[in-house]
């Protein structure tokens, strides 16, 4: 695999007999929490969707261009706050932050202003899960 390209770092990871990248994108986002039926039904409302089920330990919704699914918490994914965070680009961060407050998410980092003068943030979903906000600044 190359990492370095003739312009500089590559993040596209090839494998020497692919001709195409390795991963295509991001197809699912999944959050492990103890009630997939009320995380679901959250979720859903955000995004004013319905919930679907793929069996009765697998919920999901159809986000924007990707599925978002809830499996019950086990031993080896315990769920909760110090994992992999998503970050939702939005076009206002202060008024994105309001709605998920009003339904119950807590503020947890932020917002603040990246390197880059873009604004960030960092939620805690009722269920214990983390939502990522990332608006940027023109």
């Amino acid at each position: 695999m190359s990492l370095i390209g003739r312009n500089g770092p590559r993040f596209v990871l090839r494998a020497k007999f692919l001709e195409q990248p390795l991963f295509k994108c991001i197809e699912a986002i999944l959050f492990f929490v103890r009630d997939i039926d009320g995380a679901a039904n959250w979720y859903a409302k955000l995004f004013n969707v319905e919930v679907q089920y793929e069996n009765p330990m697998y919920a999901f919704i159809q986000g924007p261009e990707i599925s978002i699914g809830f499996h019950p918490v086990d031993i080896k994914c315990p769920g909760g706050v110090g994992g992999t965070t998503v970050y939702w680009e939005v076009d206002n961060i202060e008024k994105t932050i309001k709605v998920l407050q009003d339904k119950g998410a807590i503020l947890y980092r932020g917002p603040i202003q990246t390197s880059l003068g873009d604004q960030a943030a960092m939620l805690i979903d009722p269920f214990g899960c983390t939502i990522g906000l990332h608006q940027k600044i023109k």
